[in-house]
């Protein structure tokens, strides 16, 4: 489970895409060239107003580090070692460097971004489109480890659902804090029109997800929450650790304590709902290898609430064996690898020193390259004891985009039927879609664009006030300002509303039961018993957008075009039509007045509450939150 601040540094859009490296320019949107002299040949400017940034560069450009109290880097033109003419090199001390553009973007668009580089010794190089202000969203990045040949980097970028002016307005950014002198050339940034293509199916019920981290509280979720699908983590006696609690003694039989995860299993199977498990994780430690991986017997690191080394692949492969030999034709046939896993901070991809020092929850703690071979063990063993069995790549924290990047990169969607990533809501939800498209391209540059991407792991978990539109624009007017606790409710149902629209396959809330008290917590808990006394706000929003999408179609999808408001047109096996509507940035105060659809003859709203509209109603007021208009 990952810890979640308002500004780690940037808010949840600070995702990071890993390295790619390509042979030739392959910017992918088209159209010409955006930036101001990508060449660097034109007049020379001085690169930052602080002394510890020094030299030039060329008009349009300039250095952004001066914020770093560390940074120390200079910049020359340099006419002997261009691609193409002249190239800018760029000599990094100590810090970073952040070479910037500013850059207007229109919505709905798809643009390509790309620079040529070359170091004398290997850097770790980020390329990324940027929001200019906070909450700081990268709407498409990717690093490449440069070397003394010219290379190409290049990564799309979306700025679709970005309805509000502020957000069109982003930084074309080159970076490092890899000390040592780099070369860039060539850099272009390029755009043009990217429709939104919405699912051709209807949304099914396994779309809505969750965790019930208590075994008592499992029938709270499917009956309250109405939710499709149910994740086993962080699931009380029912992951590895819990289920074999001892190591087998040799030539013995392999003992486990099935009965919490047969409990849950039940429940679900009597609600018509399926299971995904994340099977490591919390492997036991005695299952566990040491730091080199030898194999060598199990690491001695005693009794652990979170053992996450790389498991022994004997002992692996009979754990998922017997696993998925019990649960077979079951509702339990989706099988998660692994959770959250990160680089390692002496891992060769390690984009930052300290955040990969700071072991952010549960994480992987072995390399990519071993986590892939459990999963290649996995999906071998699984789906020969089950053809039915499904393997979802490991569901990769929202902070370590790179990592999906790297290991779509060295083949782990080529085993997977799922791609695992946890989206976590920080911000102004509508976010959530260049964010999820930005996903989604990396998984057609690596080639498996036609599997689902799911969100095993996601929720509403701070609500930033002074970014959020509705309340802006109700300090601006002088009006009562919305509340975080009518907010949240309004986010976490925006959020899944945007997520399918985007292209997302699945959403497992964390958790129906969870206590940790955000905007999005669906349940009240009892102190002591955890025990899901009642529904809160955000759970019964969670189950009218149930009611209100399954089973539907998504055929149309108007993100913030129409006067900023966003409309969600829904159409049932019978071709009828409803509506899901909202505003992000009016209150009750101010609302914005959206002209009634023709089909349209009620409205509910997210306590389930619903009214008749007056046939001669010309239009609906609207707010930040959600309302269906029913036929």
């Amino acid at each position: 489970m990952p810890f979640h601040k308002l500004m780690r540094g940037v808010l949840w859009a600070l995702g990071l895409c890993a390295a790619q490296a390509m042979a030739a320019p392959e910017p992918g949107a088209g159209g010409a060239n955006l930036l101001r002299d990508g060449g660097f040949e034109g007049s020379a400017v001085s690169a930052a107003a602080c002394p510890s940034v020094t030299g030039q560069v060329t008009a349009g450009w300039a250095d952004n580090s001066c914020w770093n109290a560390a940074t120390q880097a200079s910049y020359e033109l340099d006419a002997t070692q261009g691609k193409n003419g002249r190239s800018l090199k760029v000599v990094l001390s100590r810090g970073l460097f952040q070479l910037v553009q500013p850059a207007s973007l229109q919505a709905e668009w798809r643009y390509g971004l790309g620079v040529w580089l070359r170091s004398e010794t290997p850097m770790l190089v980020k390329l990324a489109l940027r929001k200019s202000g906070p909450p700081y969203l990268e709407y498409g990045s990717r690093y490449l480890r440069t070397s003394p040949q010219w290379t190409y980097l290049s990564v799309s970028a979306f700025s679709n659902g970005l309805s509000d002016a502020e957000a069109l307005q982003a930084m074309f950014i080159v970076s490092s804090s890899t000390p040592g002198t780099l070369w860039l050339d060539g850099a272009s940034l390029t755009g043009a029109r990217s429709n939104l293509v919405l699912p051709a199916g209807a949304v099914p019920p396994q779309f809505f997800g969750a965790h019930a981290l208590h075994q008592l509280n499992t029938s709270a979720a499917l009956d309250d929450g109405k939710v499709g699908s149910l994740r086993v983590w962080d699931s009380e006696r029912s992951q590895w650790n819990t289920i074999q609690t001892s190591r087998p003694k040799a030539g013995g039989k392999r003992r486990y304590s099935w009965d919490a995860l047969d409990s849950r299993l039940d429940k679900a199977r009597d609600h018509q709902a399926d299971m995904l498990m994340v099977i490591g994780g919390y492997a036991p430690s005695w299952a566990s290898l040491d730091d080199n991986d030898a194999d060598d017997g199990p690491r001695d690191i005693g009794a652990c609430n979170r053992c996450d080394e790389s498991p022994n692949r004997a002992i692996w492969k009979n754990w998922v064996t017997d696993l998925v030999t019990r649960y077979k034709g079951s509702p339990l046939r989706h099988w998660e690898v692994w959770n959250e896993p990160y680089f390692g901070p002496k891992d060769e991809w390690c984009p930052d020193q300290q955040g990969c020092l700071s072991r952010m929850a549960s994480g992987y703690r072995g390399t990519p390259e071993q986590l892939l071979a459990l999963q290649n063990d996995a999906a071998g063993i699984a789906k020969a004891i089950d053809p039915s069995a499904q393997i979802v790549s490991p569901g990769i924290s929202l902070y370590h985009r790179e990592y999906l990047d790297y290991y779509l990169k060295i083949g782990g969607g080529k085993t997977a039927d799922a791609i695992g990533y946890h989206l976590y809501v920080d911000g102004p939800p509508e976010l959530l879609m260049s964010h999820i498209l930005a996903l989604r391209g990396l998984m057609r540059d690596h080639g498996v664009s036609d599997k689902p991407l799911w969100n095993t792991e996601g929720n509403v978990t701070q609500v930033a006030l002074e970014i959020d539109p509705a309340w802006r624009d109700a300090k601006a007017r002088g009006q009562d300002l919305p509340r975080v606790n009518e907010l949240g409710p309004a986010y976490l149902a925006r959020s899944l509303v945007v997520a399918w629209a985007s292209g997302l396959g699945r959403w497992y809330h964390y958790a129906w039961d969870g206590g940790h008290g955000w905007p999005g917590s669906t349940a009240v808990i009892a102190r002591g018993s955890n025990l899901a006394i009642d529904t809160t706000d955000a759970g019964q929003a969670y189950r009218q957008v149930v009611g209100w999408m399954t089973g539907k179609r998504m055929v149309a999808f108007d993100a913030g075009q129409n006067g900023g408001a966003w409309q969600a047109t829904l159409q049932d096996a019978a071709g009828k039509l409803s509506y899901i509507v909202w505003h992000p940035a009016r209150t009750m105060d101010s609302p914005w007045p959206l002209k009634k659809p023709a089909a349209a003859r009620s409205v509910c709203d997210l306590a389930g509450k619903c009214r008749p509209l007056a046939s001669d109603a010309s239009s609906i007021n609207l707010d930040f939150r959600p309302v269906y208009l029913a036929p």
